[in-house]
Parts: C-alpha cells; sequence; structure tokens
C-alpha cells in the first residue's frame, strides 16, 4: 500500500470513481443519457417556439375580424337608437306644430271671427267660470277659473284691477276658449306629454293649460315672486326678444324651416321628472307682433329611459348629450364611469346640469362632440384606467335657447363600451390557446423524462448487448433533435432493447402528432378565418355601392318629376283661372301626374294617376307629361284625337319595357268659360258659385291609358259651364283612400265638405284646407299611396 493510500483513505475511492468513468459502459451511458436528454428540451422549446408564433398570428387576424364586425355592429345600433330618439323629438315637434297651426289660423282671421270668439266664450261648456283668490302670505291675487273644466286658465295680478280681470285681458282669454276643445286631446294623443298650454300676448300673458291643475297655486308654492313679474320674462328671460329678432334675419319668419323652439331641460317641480319645455310663438297678422305662444312640457323619461336601458356587451351603455356637453340621459353606472358631477342652475326653472367638461375623468372632460353627420368611432378612450371604444352621433338640430340666444343645436347620442368586453372572446381564445400549449409542453416534458429513465435504465443493465441498438437510438435523437419528427428505428429484437426501440418510436410518433396537429389546426382555423373575412368585407362593398347607386337614382327621377310640376308663377299668368296644384309622392319617387299647360288658344289640364308609386311608376307619369306637351306643341286640338295618341305612346312605350303598368287620365280644355273633359280617371267636383255641389262621373269617358294601343272607341267628352266664382276639384285616389290608424279611408264625401265649406275662398287657400284636413285624419298612420290636388277657380 502506498504512503498517500495509508495516509488518506479517501483515495482510493475517488481512483475507482474515475476509473469508471473511463470504461465504455459509462462513457455509452452519459453520452446517451446527455443526448437524450438535450434532444427532448431542444424539442420542447422548438414546440413552444412555434405554438407562440401560431398563437400570436391568429390572434392579429382574429382582432382584425372583431374590429371590422364591433365597428360594423356598435355604428348599426347606434344609427337605429338615434332614429329612435329623433323621432320621439319629431313626434312632440308635430303635435305643437299642429296646435300653433290652428291658433295662428283663428289669428290670422279674427277680424272674421269675433261673433265666434264671444259665442264660444258664452256657451256653458266653454264658459270660463273665474274665482279670485286674494292676496296673502302665501300668494294669491290672481283668478282662475273652476276644477273640472276642460282646461285651467290662470290670469295673474298684473292683469286685474282690484281683484277684477281687466276687459282687455277678459277679451284676450275669451279669443282661446275654442282651446278648450284642442288642448286636452293634444294632451291624450301623440307624444307623451305632461302638459300642454296657450300663453296669451306680452301685455297679457294668461295660461290656459291641460290637464286641469291648480296651476296658480302650484306656483305660489314653487315660485315666489311669480305674481308680481310678467310671466314670459319670469320663467323664460330672453326669449320673446329672441323671437322678435327673428323678423330682422334675411327673409324673415318665411326663411326659417321651423319655429319651434326648445328650452333646455329640467326637473319639473310637480314631479313630472326630466322635462324639455317646447315653445312655438304666435304672431299678430301682419307679422310684427308675437300674439302669443303654445307650449308644451314633454316628459323626457320615455327618451331616458330608452338611452338608459341600452345595453352594450356586460357594463357598456349609452348617454345621450346637449350641445355645450350637458348629459340628459345615462345610467347610473354609466355616469359614474363617466365621473359626472350633478348640479343645478337657477334661471326661473331649475336646469339640470351635468356637464362632460366636468368629469372627473380627463377624457372625457376633452370629448369634442361630432360637427357633422359622420359618426365617430374612437378605440381607446382612458376612463377609469381601462380602454374604451366610443361612439359618437349627432342628432336632428333643434332651435334651443342658449347663452341668451334662440341658436339650431344639435344633440349627441353616444355609446361607450370598455375594450376587454368587445375584445373577450379574443382574450378567451388566447386563454385556450396558452393553456393548450402548457399542457402540450408539459406532456412534451413528462414523456422525454420517462424516455430518458428508461433508456438509461436499458443502458445500465445491457450496455453491451444495446451498443448497436443504442447507436441507432442515437442516431434517432440526433435528428429527432434537428425537427424531424417521423424518424423512426428499426426494431431487430423482442428483448429489451426491441422493447427500447418500440417506446422511442413511440414517443417520436406521439411528439410529431402532438407538434403537426396542432399546427395544422390552427392554420386551418386562420385560413377559414381569414376567408370568411374577406367574404364579408366583398359583400359589404357591394351592398354599399348598390345602396349608393339606387339613392342616386331615385334622387334623379324625383328631381326630375318635380321639375316638371308647373311653376306657380306660370299658373298665375293664366287670365281668367285661379289655379293651385300640390302633389306628394308616398316614396321617393311618386306616379301621380297633373299639369296645367297653354297653346292652341286653350288652357290644357291634365290629371292622372299610374298604377302603384315608386321609380317605374314615375318615369311613366313623365312620359305622360312629355306626351302631352309635345301633342300640345304640335297644334293637336282635337280631345278625343289627342287622348288617343297619349295613350297609343304610352302603349307603345309600356310595351317596350315590359311593364304591367297603366294610368287613369283625364284631360280638360278651358277656354271661354267652357271645361272640355275627355279621358276616364275620379271623379271630377265643382261647386258652384252659390253654393251647389256637382259630382262629374268619368267612367264613361275613356279607358285606363297604356291598356290597349286604340281606344279611341271608347273615347267620348262633356262640356261643362263655369261661371265666376265656380270651383272645380280634380284628385287622385291617394286623397280619398287615405287611411288612418283605424283603416277608416278619407271618402269623396269628406272631400266635397271641405271644398264646399272653402269654396269662397282662393285656390290656394281651398288646397290647404284640404291637404290640412287630409293630413290631420291620417295623423301618425303611413301614407301608402300619392297625394294629388288640383284646384281650378273661374275669376
Amino acid at each position: 500500500m502506498s504512503s498517500d493510500a495509508r495516509e488518506n483513505p479517501g483515495v482510493p475511492r475517488l481512483r475507482g470513481v474515475l476509473a469508471r468513468f473511463k470504461q465504455f459502459n459509462t462513457k455509452f451511458l452519459l453520452v446517451t443519457g446527455v443526448s437524450v436528454l438535450l434532444g427532448a428540451v431542444l424539442n420542447m422549446l422548438v414546440a413552444r417556439q412555434g405554438i407562440h408564433k401560431l398563437s400570436a398570428e391568429s390572434t392579429r387576424e382574429i382582432e382584425a375580424g372583431l374590429n371590422v364586425a364591433n365597428r360594423e355592429y356598435l355604428t348599426n345600433h347606434l344609427g337605429d337608437t338615434a332614429q329612435h330618439v329623433n323621432f320621439e323629438f319629431h313626434h312632440a315637434f308635430t303635435d305643437i306644430e299642429l296646435v300653433a297651426d290652428i291658433a295662428q289660423t283663428v289669428i290670422d282671421h279674427d277680424g272674421e271671427l269675433g261673433n265666434m270668439h264671444e259665442t264660444l266664450a258664452s256657451l256653458p261648456y266653454l264658459k270660463d267660470k273665474f274665482a279670485y283668490k286674494a292676496k296673502s302670505d302665501g300668494g294669491g291675487d290672481w283668478q282662475q277659473n273652476a276644477e273640472g273644466e276642460p282646461a285651467v286658465i290662470s290670469i295673474w295680478g298684473y292683469m286685474l284691477d282690484n281683484g277684477q280681470i281687466r276687459p282687455e285681458a277678459q277679451r284676450a282669454a275669451d279669443r282661446t276658449a275654442y282651446m278648450d276643445f284642442l288642448l286636452p286631446s293634444f294632451k291624450r294623443r301623440g307624444a307623451d306629454k305632461l302638459q300642454i298650454y296657450a300663453v296669451g300676448p306680452p301685455a297679457h300673458p294668461y295660461v290656459r293649460l291641460a290637464p286641469y291643475i291648480d296651476l296658480a297655486g302650484i306656483f305660489d308654492q314653487t315660485y315666489p315672486g311669480h305674481n308680481n313679474k310678467n310671466f314670459y320674462e319670469f320663467f323664460y328671460p330672453g326669449l320673446l326678444k329672441s323671437w322678435e329678432g327673428w323678423m330682422g334675419e334675411p327673409g324673415g319668419l318665411d326663411a326659417r324651416k321651423s319655429q319651434v323652439t326648445l328650452w333646455p331641460p329640467y326637473n319639473d317641480a310637480g314631479g313630472g321628472g326630466l322635462i324639455l319645455t317646447i315653445f312655438h310663438p304666435l304672431w299678430e297678422k301682419d307679422r310684427k307682433q308675437i300674439a302669443g305662444a303654445i307650449g308644451l312640457d314633454l316628459t323626457l323619461n320615455q327618451i331616458v329611459a330608452y338611452v338608459r336601458d341600452v345595453k352594450l356587451a356586460n357594463t357598456g351603455f349609452a348617454f345621450l348629450a346637449q350641445a355645450d356637453g350637458n348629459v340628459i340621459a345615462v345610467n347610473e353606472s354609466g355616469q359614474k364611469q363617466l365621473g359626472l358631477q350633478e348640479k343645478a342652475e337657477q334661471q326661473g326653472l331649475a336646469l339640470l346640469k351635468r356637464l362632460l367638461k366636468d368629469s372627473t375623468e380627463p377624457q372625457v372632460a376633452s370629448i369634442e362632440l361630432p360637427e357633422d353627420e359622420t359618426v365617430q368611432y374612437r378605440d381607446n378612450v382612458m376612463i377609469g384606467g381601462e380602454p374604451h371604444v366610443m361612439v359618437l352621433k349627432r342628432l336632428a338640430p333643434f332651435n334651443t335657447w342658449s347663452n341668451e340666444r334662440i341658436a339650431t343645436e344639435y344633440w349627441t347620442l353616444g355609446f361607450v363600451v370598455p375594450k376587454k368586453e368587445i375584445y373577450a372572446s379574443l382574450y378567451a381564445a388566447q386563454r385556450a390557446i396558452e393553456d393548450s400549449r402548457t399542457s402540450i409542453v408539459t406532456s412534451q416534458a413528462f414523456i422525454a423524462i420517462g424516455s430518458f429513465l428508461v433508456l438509461m435504465a436499458g443502458v445500465f443493465l445491457i450496455s453491451r448487448r444495446m451498443t448497436g441498438a443504442l447507436v441507432a437510438l442515437s442516431g434517432g435523437a440526433a435528428r429527432m433533435r434537428e425537427g424531424d419528427y417521423g424518424v423512426r428505428v428499426a426494431v431487430t429484437s423482442d428483448d429489451e432493447i426491441g422493447q427500447l426501440s418500440v417506446a422511442f418510436n413511440e414517443m417520436a410518433a406521439e411528439i410529431q402528432a402532438h407538434t403537426q396537429n396542432l399546427e395544422e389546426l390552427v392554420k386551418a382555423r386562420t385560413k377559414e378565418l381569414e376567408e370568411a373575412n374577406k367574404e364579408i368585407m366583398s359583400l359589404n362593398a357591394q351592398l354599399a355601392q348598390e345602396n349608393l347607386r339606387l339613392g342616386a337614382e331615385l334622387n334623379v327621377a324625383r328631381q326630375l318629376q318635380l321639375m316638371v310640376l308647373p311653376p306657380a308663377q306660370e299658373l298665375k299668368e293664366i287670365k281668367d283661372l285661379d289655379i293651385a296644384g300640390y302633389m306628394s309622392p308616398a316614396d321617393e319617387v311618386g306616379g301621380d301626374y297633373y299639369d296645367v299647360l297653354r297653346g292652341n288658344g286653350v288652357v290644357k289640364i291634365g290629371i292622372g294617376d299610374v298604377t302603384g308609386h315608386g321609380l317605374e311608376s314615375g318615369v311613366l307619369m313623365l312620359m305622360v307629361q312629355t306626351a302631352v306637351r309635345t301633342l300640345l306643341a304640335s297644334n293637336e286640338t282635337d280631345p278625343q284625337r289627342f287622348l288617343s295618341i297619349v295613350n297609343k305612346v304610352i302603349y307603345q312605350n309600356i310595351q317596350r319595357i315590359s311593364s304591367d303598368k297603366n294610368l287613369t287620365l283625364s284631360l280638360m280644355d278651358y277656354s271661354d268659360g267652357v271645361l272640355r273633359l275627355t279621358g276616364q280617371h275620379e271623379e271630377v267636383i265643382i261647386v258652384r258659385t252659390d253654393g251647389t255641389l256637382e259630382r262629374v262621373d268619368t267612367t264613361g269617358l275613356g279607358l285606363p291609358v297604356g291598356m290597349d294601343e286604340d281606344i279611341s272607341d271608347f273615347l267620348s267628352n262633356i262640356e261643362i259651364k263655369l261661371a265666376i266664382g265656380d270651383v272645380v276639384i280634380l284628385f287622385t285616389d291617394g286623397v280619398t283612400e287615405a287611411e288612418r290608424t283605424d283603416t277608416k279611408q278619407y271618402g269623396v264625401e269628406r272631400l266635397c265638405e271641405v271644398v264646399l265649406r272653402n269654396h269662397d275662398k282662393t285656390s290656394q287657400e281651398i288646397k290647404d284646407a284640404v291637404i290640412d284636413d287630409v293630413m290631420a285624419h291620417i295623423g301618425n298612420n303611413k301614407i301608402y299611396d300619392d297625394i294629388t290636388v288640383l284646384v281650378i277657380k273661374r275669376l
């Protein structure tokens, strides 16, 4: 024994270990083990990186598709909601314009209706039974009618003398007694109104209001001092001055599309919730002074509830804001998210203020509302530290009192949705891919470790016998390390070496399946998404182009149709006749026809109705107008031959375009007080100057135009002599068949009644009376057919 061994017993053991490392079996075991372990690790890394790349690519494709789909959904949903809100306001505007139009007509004819006002005011149902409320600490010093009457009327202290109504104030109030018929009906029908009322002129601003409430008593409790200051200036300071300023604008009152004026929203002191006061001024007949106003308190509860109830994803919401950013409608969660602060401004009425600019969220406070009709889509508005999508759309314009003047104001409807909710499906897909990637890598790790242990045990036990097989396995492992997962080793025996080879082959097959199948699946899904997205984008582009083309065609046809109608100036130039016409198509393009032409010493008057309405009917109407004008220019004087030629031209055109349309058509020649009528159409209504009514049936005067090439054998004509003051009414079936909501038609009898009541007026006034009565009959119902009226009065 050497001296080193004797001195240190551990030295021999260390030498034995080093000697075993020099043995082939040990080297083989170490080399094989390290190779297999390294190959498995590299395989897992490569597989993990591949899955990560595929995940990123698929995420980008899915996100692009979601962006397009979400933008389209939010834009369409916002447009539908905006249309609903616009409709609610338009409904209320129509109500107040109808009442104001009636009241203005009464004012314009006040001189003729003086006896009527006195009679109505004295009728038991309409007579205002006033009672005086003496002045006290709590208010009083006003006159008000008794409870139970159709509407309440309050006359304030500054219109009284020793508790008695001043005569001029009494006369002014009596002039609106007829309102007891109108106001209750308009309160019950139409838009959701809290109340509707008429206010007297600035000198006598009494208030007549429906439904009946203790108006003066409520004002005493809620608005102290109201009875000591003019109604307009106390509640609506500066409003009268702004209305009067309209007369100084270019074009005056006639230049304004609408006189409806909105007062900013406020909380009703009587418990009606958030309301919006809408006014329409009334003018003296000379249109130089204010004669009063019609007011309407519109409850915004329905609109506010509709906006609050909009559901977008899980926590998304909608809001409605005025032009200055004052948010009218938003749910509680949305108000909190937007960081809005509520405060009330006292200006006669307590105005609601909840401004975006005062938001505690910086990006909300800096929002600029839309300045045009384009939908604004903002992707990353930070609210509460999280990105949100905000979509904004401007509503229809209003005349609104703002900053001590009336200005055109646009309200804005907005949608706000957390971005994480819009992309929830994308995030879920990312999590699923990540979970799959972790599962695959974990499985690979277990398989690699198991294989490594089996291999090491086999090499250790039968290293000498398995050298050849291990070499093959080592080569296979090297190929796997290079990414060749299809490698397989030959199984040459049924012993442990053979079993190890089988295990290696199974391991390789499983790794290959996991890697390839996942890659192919992700590629297939990505390709499907790309193809679907391309198809959707292509269809959307085609639809947009088609809509644009159709809209342009309809607009051109409508403009052409309106251009060929006889202008008012041309009608005024016709001697002996006072003529007024009206045509309103049910669609963008109508099928009704009327014309008034001069030539050959006669006035040629035509009226017709093409079957159906729309573009094809409108084109056929233009054909008829062109044919009539051409024949008149060619000096054709025989009425029956004239209509026969028109029929032949129209028939040939209809056959050429393969249409099934036809039309009823009557042509009239007027000369020296005689009207010669040819052709089949609706009845002709004649009201003589003494009020006698005649109805002329045109059924036997011809056939519908365009049904047969030659209708000359069926044509005949009659002569109608017109005295000065006689009125002739021509119309289409769109008038008599107009339906109200219960489907009852307007009818010829009602048309005759309206004409009889107004026959002593001008043709324009008669036409307006007919159209107003037809529209009142239709109400809110849909107009299904074109409406045309032509009024002729001999002078």
